[in-house]
């Protein structure tokens, strides 16, 4: 990835490159233009390696984006672009399916080695563990669908270290389901589309001071319906977020603001 000094900067395209901005990257990133063309690439007995590489590349996506959406309440969190590195450990995934010959249209099967995402960060600057200095304690049974967060006390200067310039804070957590995907006649698709139907649960706690900070708390979660088969991954996720005071009785979420991480996957 090539990026411009700082005494030669532009944004957009000129000539053949093209110059733009990302979050969580310093710098402006440039690109040159170009490449077979989409036909090409589709159709020629060259790039059938490239079509292969490109309909794997197509089911880590697709499992990327129902990891994020149980990550749902942390991404504003986030202080980087998470879809390329939760991305790259699906990679590692996909080489588990042990079909052979089955490059091109092998399953992302997360089921077979979830704890691959276990504390994965939302963070590079500041992660969770440098607010929060206590250890979380959590539990999480696919047999119930549920989950159990015990949140020590908080007490600033202590065990709860933030530069947040906001006033207020919450913690909240999201348990939910992301399926094992397999190759269709154009798409990974999950084994049921009852999966579809699935919405991820969540648990949060009153807003506090971030002067004062909190009790111990805790935080239960629980689905209530069944998942079709086995073909799954339970992902237990946690995040502090900030607030601003609309008034006396409001308070907005801070964009961008706070860490979150995921604790678990089983």
């Amino acid at each position: 990835m090539a990026k411009l000094n700082a005494s030669f900067t532009f944004i957009g395209p000129i000539d053949n490159l093209s110059a733009y901005t990302m979050r969580g990257v310093d710098g402006i990133i440039l690109r040159k233009k170009g490449g077979a063309s989409k036909n090409k690439i589709k159709r020629s007995a060259k790039f059938e390696n490239t079509r292969k590489l490109n309909a794997e590349f197509g089911g880590r996506a697709t499992a990327g984006k129902w990891v994020r959406s149980v990550l749902h309440y942390q991404k504003p969190m986030a202080d980087y672009n998470i879809s390329g590195p939760i991305n790259a450990l699906l990679k590692h995934v996909q080489k588990l399916d042990p079909r052979p010959g089955a490059f091109g249209k092998r399953s992302v099967l997360l089921s077979k080695s979830p704890s691959i995402l276990d504390g994965f960060s939302l963070n590079r600057k500041t992660p969770l563990d440098s607010i929060i200095r206590s250890p979380l304690l959590y539990s999480v049974s696919r047999n119930t669908l549920s989950a159990h967060i015990d949140i020590p006390a908080l007490m600033p200067g202590i065990n709860f270290n933030t530069n947040e310039k906001s006033p207020v804070y919450s913690l909240v957590a999201t348990l939910g389901i992301v399926p094992d995907l397999f190759y269709g006649k154009r798409n990974y698709v999950p084994s049921s589309g009852n999966y579809q139907m699935f919405n991820n649960v969540s648990a949060m706690t009153a807003w506090y001071p971030v002067t004062k900070g909190s009790p111990a708390l805790t935080l239960d979660l629980q689905h209530t319906a069944t998942p079709p088969d086995q073909l799954f991954s339970l992902v237990l996720s946690i995040g502090i977020r900030f607030g601003a005071m609309l008034d006396a009785n409001m308070v907005q979420q801070v964009k961008y603001a706070g860490a979150a991480k995921i604790l678990v996957a089983v």
